[in-house]
């Protein structure tokens, strides 16, 4: 007897292999997915969220159009030293935030070099929506990625809607089609729950933005829906399977959605380049007791014959 029901993955799907490039933009979740992809993928190989951890879907949208048309916003419409007296963008997360404004700007271009070329080389788009929710900036008058603290009398706060969402996106993937044809687009939905909206709220935030990636799934050939909100909600089903707020995903259910999300994206050659990727890291990630020994020699000689012959094998760095 099955004590849970298994989620079944979608038939259209993507395909990645050792030369694949992924790139990921949205929410936390689709940060923890993208570090465990990194992990197991050639480096330099998957960009995650170049402008940092994104929740809605217009920040999502306007980041990935600045990335597409390779035109960097000038600095002082969205640089500003806020109230903690840091340097921050409205349209970057908190990561990017610095006490000098050279700092914050020379740090924001310098991601914003990577992620252009990593868009321009990527097979895959993977995109996590976690809320509809949005702050638009009463001043200036576009909707913020990050509200950095600033007073809430700052913001106007309103819901988009599944109408919203979805005609925003047909544009910027009507133009990714046209820009880069091969690249395939996986939507995701965020399974944290927005408690401070309260549960029925977020209830209807993540119907929104599954309504609206649904349409866009069938509107769009290039695109697909990786079923993470469901994995989390419906397959594990259980408060063990959350971090201690009882909120967010905890790191045993984030490492089963990778696992699933890997079955279902990952060609063979992935998997085995994967398993020998990771033994060879956990291999340079082991010290030995004694430093300059025999025995110390011996195993760095070992490692050594293990790096040239993975390259030589791959083709690729670790």
């Amino acid at each position: 007897m099955e004590f849970r029901t298994i989620v079944e993955l979608p038939e259209r799907s993507v395909t990645l292999s050792p030369h694949s490039s992924v790139v990921l933009l949205g929410s936390c979740f689709a940060q923890n997915i993208g570090e465990r992809m990194q992990e197991e993928m050639p480096d330099g190989s998957v960009c995650v969220n170049p402008f940092g951890v994104l929740y809605n879907p217009e920040s999502i949208r306007t980041a990935l159009e600045i990335m597409l048309f390779g035109s960097l916003f000038f600095p002082d419409e969205y640089i500003f030293q806020g109230r903690d007296g840091l340097w921050h963008s409205w349209l970057h997360s908190g990561a990017f935030s610095s006490p000098e404004r050279s700092s914050c700007v020379e740090t924001i271009k310098k991601s914003y070099d990577t992620a252009t070329a990593s868009l321009r080389t990527a097979n895959v788009l993977c995109v996590t929506f976690g809320t509809n929710r949005v702050y638009e900036h009463k001043q200036r008058g576009f909707v913020v990625g990050n509200c950095h603290k600033e007073l809430p009398a700052t913001f106007a706060e309103r819901q988009l809607g599944v109408e919203d969402i979805i005609a925003s996106w047909d544009i910027i993937l009507d133009e990714l089609e046209k820009e880069l044809p091969e690249l395939k687009v996986v939507f995701t939905v965020s399974p944290y729950r927005y408690a401070k909206y309260g549960f029925h709220d977020s209830q209807l935030a993540k119907a929104t933005l599954l309504l609206a990636v649904e349409n866009l799934c069938q509107k769009h050939s290039n695109v697909c829906y990786f079923p993470a909100y469901e994995i989390v909600l419906d397959e594990l089903r259980d408060y063990r399977f959350f971090s201690p707020d009882m909120l967010h995903p905890s790191p045993q259910a984030s490492d089963y959605v990778w696992k699933r999300f890997s079955e279902w994206s990952f060609s063979e050659e992935l998997r085995l380049y994967s398993r020998e990727r990771i033994a060879l890291m956990k291999m340079e990630a082991h010290k030995t007791l004694f430093p300059d020994s025999e025995e110390d020699k011996n195993f760095q000689q070992k490692l050594e014959k293990k790096r040239i012959a993975f390259q030589k094998k791959w083709g690729l760095k670790r």
